[in-house]
């Protein structure tokens, strides 16, 4: 099959699902990664101004193309701006913000639109569920959710995100998603193969390496959520 992993940033899809690109459900699979946001100006390198975007955008690409050819996965880009970009905010109440409305916003309409031409050339389009409630995160799940009649749509589990959270409270946040999902594995337990692919230093920390550790000595495992009886769950089962 030909699976469609969005990723609101680079990084997100290898470090969400990068256990199940290795050795479990999406190996067996042609797997392409569309970063959404891919104007960015995000780094720890750098104080993130506006006029850095072009030269962080790159750099940022160029991670992302190497943690691609670890994975084996293609890659698309989308040219919208991050949250931070955006915005010009720094403090993270700012982007990761549980009171945010993705349906207000109006980035919402177009990156729906690219999501449903990019998901043309797929049999299955898997968003993230936008645990930790990056705004960003939240207005892809959102886009996605909105075209889950038409379009073959699973949900991943954002990670770091996910390390954070129990599985009553990511289910929570799936009830938030619209009709009743199902949950699944994707993988066997992560382990630290997964790791020693993901390559973007120039974001990762302390709280990165943090999480990913935890995920290995608690021998978390990658899972797959879809609506149940909907396009989305009946490509799942064929997976």
């Amino acid at each position: 099959m030909k699976i469609l992993l969005l990723s609101p940033h680079y990084d997100d899809a290898p470090l969400s699902l990068g256990q199940s690109m290795l050795n479990g459900v999406l190996s067996r699979h042609s797997v392409t990664v569309g970063v959404l946001f891919a104007k960015t100006n995000w780094t720890q390198w750098v104080h993130p101004t506006r006029g850095r975007w072009p030269l962080v955008s790159a750099l940022r690409c160029a991670e992302e193309l190497r943690t691609a050819l670890n994975f084996r996965y293609r890659l698309k880009l989308a040219p919208f701006e991050e949250a931070i970009l955006r915005t010009g905010e720094l403090n993270v109440e700012s982007y990761l913000n549980q009171a945010f409305e993705p349906s207000t916003s109006p980035e919402l309409p177009a990156l729906a639109r690219r999501i449903e031409n990019w998901s043309r050339d797929f049999d299955l389009t898997i968003s993230p569920m936008g645990l930790g409630f990056h705004i960003d995160h939240s207005l892809t799940a959102a886009a996605a959710t909105s075209l889950a009649d038409r379009v073959p749509i699973a949900f991943y589990e954002d990670r770091p995100y996910a390390s954070w959270c129990t599985s009553e409270e990511i289910a929570v946040i799936a009830q938030h998603l619209g009709a009743k999902l199902n949950r699944r594995g994707a993988s066997p337990p992560i382990t630290e193969l997964k790791h020693g692919k993901i390559w973007y230093p120039s974001q990762f920390d302390q709280f990165f390496t943090g999480t990913a550790a935890a995920d290995v000595e608690q021998r978390q495992v990658e899972h797959l959520w879809s609506a149940e009886g909907g396009l989305g769950e009946a490509a799942l089962d064929m997976l």
